[in-house]
């Protein structure tokens, strides 16, 4: 049997879940293809979308991929996929990928029977097409290292629970890429995850910070908890600072939103560590899902506690943030 008739047949054998990772693994980095053409060619196109005097930036290169994302996930699957994604205005490209990753097809054996169930009415996909475009409109093409910071996101979730995701970085290395996906029961791939590190470093965000953000980071640093702080962008990369060794992922704010964290929170679950918001609470991915995460964002890998930093977050950080407030 050659080796495309092999593909195929693997194809046709793999439960949903697998083929839907698999697919969306290609469509990622068509993704990211693209929005690397765009940061060549000079010209972002960057609008502000926020209404209330603060920055909320969109460039040509996050609409592109939307569409992109989005119509080859419906082409390769249904119209009637849920899919809710960070931009609503998007540009039209005229190719669209169909192809699929075999290696996700060659994990399909380790799917537990509640995973060969799931149906495509029963996901729901989030995309962050460009997560850290403050980082990417700052950018000076290549050469800028903030461009490394620059992920394709998209998650998919079940019972209002992360399931799985795809985190795609452009221009991880000198420009070649690489993509991240894990399936939670099966596995994270694609990066290597590494154990305890000597130092705890605690990730936050490089341009959202608030006066309880950086209380936070006080505490977790009085209480052992942070030996130094990194303020990088996107919470994918965040996520991935945590996969790379970093202890955790700190955000007591509600600025994140449900389509930045779907994914990650795949990556980090799938190799054992946790994300939940800042009270240990876990966010809900349900089509009725509200978008803010106001509960802010706390990510740990396997090797922490994670009660550790929950504990350590002081009550009135916690009640500070409208989730507390909601649910008390």
């Amino acid at each position: 049997m050659d080796g495309q008739k092999q593909a195929e047949q693997m194809w046709n054998q793999s439960c949903f879940i697998t083929r839907l990772v698999s697919s969306t693994v290609r469509i990622s980095e068509t993704a990211g293809n693209l929005i690397k053409r765009i940061m060549s060619e000079g010209d972002l196109k960057v609008v502000n979308k926020a209404t209330d005097g603060k920055a909320d930036l969109q460039t040509e290169a996050d609409r592109a991929a939307q569409y992109c994302i989005e119509k080859s996930l419906q082409a390769k699957f249904s119209d009637k996929l849920k899919i809710i994604g960070e931009e609503d205005v998007t540009s039209v490209v005229p190719n669209l990928e169909t192809n699929f990753c075999i290696d996700v097809l060659k994990q399909d054996s380790k799917c537990s029977d509640e995973l060969r169930s799931i149906k495509p009415e029963d996901v729901v996909i989030w995309v962050d097409p460009l997560d850290g475009t403050s980082e990417f409109a700052q950018a000076a093409k290549s050469a800028s290292p903030l461009l490394q910071q620059v992920t394709v996101l998209i998650g998919i979730a079940y019972k209002g629970r992360s399931v799985a995701g795809v985190v795609h970085q452009p221009y991880y290395g000198n420009g070649q890429g690489r993509t991240l996906w894990a399936i939670v029961g099966v596995g994270t791939f694609g990066i290597p995850v590494i154990g305890k590190s000597a130092s705890k470093v605690v990730v936050t965000t490089r341009s959202h910070s608030t006066p309880m953000v950086t209380e936070a980071l006080e505490i977790l640093a009085k209480q052992g908890l942070a030996d130094c702080v990194e303020r990088v962008g996107g919470a994918g990369y965040k996520v991935i600072k945590c996969l790379e060794g970093a202890a955790a992922y700190v955000f007591a704010s509600p600025g994140c939103k449900k389509w930045d964290t779907a994914a990650p929170e795949a990556l980090i679950t799938a190799s054992g560590g946790s994300l939940t918001d800042i009270s240990g609470r876990p966010l809900y991915y349900g089509m009725d899902a509200q978008i803010t995460n106001t509960g802010g964002v706390l990510a740990t890998p396997y090797w922490v506690q994670h009660e550790d930093y929950v504990n350590a977050i002081p009550a009135h950080v916690k009640a500070s943030l409208p989730e507390f407030a909601a649910k008390n």
